[in-house]
């Protein structure tokens, strides 16, 4: 298939994903659980991490977003993700980040990138794709975003499942920060998340942990808030040779925040 193609079958795989209600997807954690944070057009750190976990036929992938923009190979890049979802489908969810905005693209790389390679003609089709993510994975006792903690917590999970990319809800899922020393603003309606924010989201998704993208972590690719309960990974390189992270938890492994650090894996 070609990008156009892919685009259109993904549209169509993510909008009916099983237990999809509004911009959120709840699945129970009964198989092995692959998170995959931002890629940001780094094809091969995505190849590398499908090596390492190998022939895993059952396994649940979960993305982050931030697929585009920044890297080398977002055309690339896409194919892949967009062919390993058509290949896998009910066990790949692909999340929006913020980067899966055509504003975004247009100030970074990936509106260059598609037009300097000729792909004028699926502009409308990335945009497309861009508002068929949803924003939100619940895994039962894990709760699967891009960037952090809406601030008011919403009142409800019906509340948070109708989150918008261009709302005020959701544009904070794509763009909050744990409010900790690397913290600094962003600015545009953006706020930061503390413990106390982390604990009532927590408990109104009825979880323990939360795992995210959004933020690069020079020399470690990965970071730990909160006693544990908010995992930061970055799975790409930008380019300085840091470590790429990614989330690996076996089936039905019991969740311990103590031993969260084990199932970073660096690469």
């Amino acid at each position: 298939m070609n990008l156009k193609e892919l685009l259109s079958h993904s549209i169509k795989l993510n909008l009916k994903l099983p237990f999809r209600h509004e911009n959120m997807v709840e699945r129970k954690r009964d198989r092995s659980l692959v998170i995959i944070g931002d890629l940001h057009g780094e094809r091969d750190s995505f190849e590398e991490i499908k090596y390492i976990v190998g022939d895993e036929k059952e396994a649940l992938f979960v993305f982050l977003g931030d697929y585009v923009d920044r890297g080398p190979d977002c055309i690339g890049l896409l194919k892949s993700i967009l062919t390993f979802q058509m290949e896998n489908e009910d066990r790949v969810i692909l999340l929006r980040g913020n980067h899966e905005d055509w504003n975004m693209n247009v100030r970074y790389s990936f509106a260059s990138e598609l037009i300097s390679k000729g792909y004028e003609n699926i502009i409308e089709d990335i945009i497309g794709w861009y508002e068929s993510l949803p924003l939100i994975a619940l895994l039962e006792d894990i709760v699967a975003l891009h960037g952090g903690v809406p601030k008011p917590i919403p009142s409800s999970m019906k509340t948070l499942a109708k989150a918008k990319a261009s709302d005020s809800v959701g544009l904070q899922i794509l763009w909050n920060d744990p409010l900790d020393e690397q913290y600094w603003p962003r600015g545009g309606g953006t706020k930061p998340f503390t413990a106390d924010d982390l604990t009532l989201f927590l408990k109104l998704a009825n979880s323990k942990l939360l795992i995210r993208g959004h933020q690069y972590v020079p020399n470690k690719g990965y970071k730990l808030n909160f006693d544990n309960r908010c995992v930061t990974i970055f799975s790409a390189s930008y380019g300085y040779s840091w470590p790429r992270c990614f989330v690996y938890f076996p089936r039905s492994c019991e969740l311990k925040l103590e031993d969260v650090e084990k199932h970073i894996i660096c690469i």
